[in-house]
């Protein structure tokens, strides 16, 4: 269960928030204060109501307390619009406790009672709410569709601003064009009103954009600015938020992840907001599983497991105590009416038995759910035991297939983006100089666009099962051939490449299998080889197998990363990033698919050695 993005500023019963800006803990603070003065009977309960609101994000019990508190007091004194707040409000804990249909339900007559009053803003408020339920059902065609339905009213209210920004949020199909839109017409309106939370919440969702579109140093600079004011404002809560959205940013750096996913963590802990612990320790126990720290491992999940026990009892202490509430209703309207008529009587019992069937049914659903919560921790008990098993190998051959153009064409296409924006910065180059950086740009675009072409073709192939095509293949010429690719990251090391291989050795096998074999290796040794470091490449053969080494003089690996170094979990030294554990995890099942093995060791004094073997002939 990951945190999605920009939740916390779009769930929220935000009718309440007008007003000057502050931190949620000073707010409570407030409007606690302000109770105790209120003697109006409509300005308590709308304020029990805010507290309800302002409550949802730390403690789903003092929430619930208050928001019933407030539905109880305006049924008594016939106040619609204090029974539709409070509906709103319990909506939004029952969402939060995963009981979707509950919630819903109360929205819809939340809905109901706001039409009726004729207040478009609440109307517009509620069927954003609803629209975030149905996205956390994965129904995004109704949760699109009630947030066209708002967009569509041209309403005037400042809550236009959350409408449009749910839009943009919600639908993965917007062009760039009109996700921009939505963002400037989120900006505008939160401008308008000085909503200072949905203008920092425009920065995420613009950092997002920026992102996708490649521009990464000013999306760095949007989400900074954006945890900048959150800050300044003490709003603990968007700053929690902010800081996932670091971690989500830097999700291929793992230690970077980690630090941000942790200190968003930290905060959320130091300040009560106990329902987003959760997945903000999901969060942090995945970037900590990338690092591969087998201890740290461990020390996480125990402590979501004891964070999900935890919870497990405040959800049982939160069926109790909205059961207990209801009893003790049900027993004061006994008492209340117990000397009237037996007609009313009888319609009492009758009240008395539906109050109950809807107790058994509420008791069945939130069983259901501390099941789900039980369940749960079984589970992640079981990953616990089972840490030092091997992860079974790979998802599906053909989800594998789709890795390789990632990893196979990352390479050149830094270097090309290097040498562009080389010229880009130096317009002083002469004439010559440019011709021959557009040759080179030139050379490894058809070079990468032949490669594409190669292995589309091969992927194709496989798509329908897996097809060998057997070759005579001159071994030294293929290392030449992967080589050249490889060159642009010797080349700034000074790395010295020695073929070894004589070339009248000759093998017959899938050529496309051992190229993508042969790039990954030498890619690797290239990596971990100091500069000025020789990468040698050397050969084996007697009757029946060719043995392929190649050795590094980088500083080698434990013993840990040797024996994991070839699943898809491993974390082949300390820069590298997920799909060199893919890349390898492939090499192997390519190697064993032609016949052969493929293992590694270190070298002495120092250096890594990748080798592997395949028959002579297929």
């Amino acid at each position: 269960m990951r945190l999605p993005k920009l939740l916390p500023y779009f769930l929220p019963v935000l009718l309440f928030c007008y007003g000057t800006i502050q931190g949620q803990s000073n707010l409570i603070r407030a409007e606690k204060q302000k109770l105790s003065s209120v003697k109006d009977s409509i300005g308590y309960i709308n304020s029990i109501n805010r507290l309800g609101m302002l409550y949802h994000m730390r403690n789903l019990d003092s929430a619930l307390y208050y928001s019933i508190k407030a539905k109880e007091m305006a049924t008594r004194l016939q106040y619609p619009k204090g029974v539709a707040d409070a509906d709103n409000v319990i909506a939004t804990i029952f969402a939060m406790r995963g009981m979707y249909q509950e919630s819903l339900q109360l929205l819809t007559q939340a809905l109901s009672a706001y039409s009726a009053q004729k207040d478009s803003a609440n109307v517009s408020q509620v069927t954003i709410n609803m629209s975030n339920v149905y996205g956390s059902l994965n129904d995004s065609t109704k949760a699109l569709n009630l947030l066209r339905q708002v967009i569509r009213t041209g309403s005037k209210d400042s809550i236009m601003s959350l409408a449009y920004a749910n839009y943009c949020m919600a639908n993965s199909t917007l062009s760039d064009d009109s996700s921009q839109y939505y963002i400037n017409k989120t900006r505008e309106i939160a401008s308008r009103y000085n909503d200072y939370r949905m203008l920092i919440g425009v920065k995420e969702l613009e950092s997002d954009f920026l992102l996708k579109k490649g521009r990464i140093k000013e999306s760095l600079k949007v989400l900074a600015d954006a945890l900048a004011e959150a800050r300044k404002y003490e709003l603990n809560e968007q700053e929690i938020y902010l800081l996932n959205s670091y971690a989500r940013y830097y999700k291929n750096q793992p230690d970077s992840a980690l630090h941000y996913a942790w200190s968003s963590y930290q905060l959320a802990k130091e300040n009560g907001y106990v329902v987003a612990l959760i997945p903000l320790l999901q969060d942090v126990l995945s970037f900590t599983e990338l690092l591969g720290n087998k201890d740290k491992i461990i020390s996480v999940q125990k402590l979501l497991e004891t964070t999900m026990a935890e919870e497990n009892e405040n959800l049982k202490k939160f069926v109790g105590d909205y059961i207990k509430y209801n009893i003790i209703q049900g027993d004061n309207a006994v008492l209340s009416i117990i000397n009237k008529n037996s007609k009313t009587k009888i319609w009492l019992l009758v009240s008395i038995c539906v109050v109950s069937l809807f107790l058994l049914l509420f008791m069945y659903r939130l069983y259901q759910v501390s099941r789900k919560h039980e369940s749960e921790l079984g589970k992640l008990n079981r990953q616990i035991l089972e840490q030092n098993k091997t992860l079974q190998a790979t998802d599906e051959f053909k989800n594998k297939l789709f890795s390789i153009l990632a990893h196979d064409f990352r390479t050149p296409l830094i270097s090309t983006i290097s040498i562009a924006g080389l010229m880009k910065d130096n317009p002083e180059f002469t004439k010559e100089e440019m011709e021959q950086f557009y040759g080179d740009i030139e050379k490894r675009a058809s070079d990468m666009l032949e490669s594409f072409d190669i292995i589309l073709q091969w992927i194709k192939q496989q798509l329908s099962g897996y097809q060998y095509k057997a070759e005579t293949l001159v071994l030294h010429d293929l290392f030449s051939e992967s080589a050249d690719i490889v060159m642009p990251q010797m080349i700034p090391k000074k790395i010295t490449l020695s073929n070894q291989i004589p070339k009248y050795v000759i093998a017959t096998s899938d050529k496309e299998m051992l190229q993508f074999v042969n790039r990954n290796l030498l890619s690797n040794a290239a990596k971990f080889s100091p500069e000025g470091g020789t990468i040698t490449i050397s050969c084996t053969q007697d009757d029946h197998l060719i043995t392929i080494s190649i050795t590094d003089e980088g500083r080698g690996m434990d013993e840990q990363t040797l024996s994991k170094l070839f699943s898809v979990s491993s974390n082949f030294g300390s820069s590298t990033q997920h799909g060199a554990g893919i890349a390898l995890s492939m090499c192997k099942d390519f190697i064993q698919k032609l016949g052969g093995r493929i293992w590694a060791q270190n070298a002495e004094p120092n250096g890594a050695i990748f080798s592997y073997s395949i028959p002579l002939k297929a």
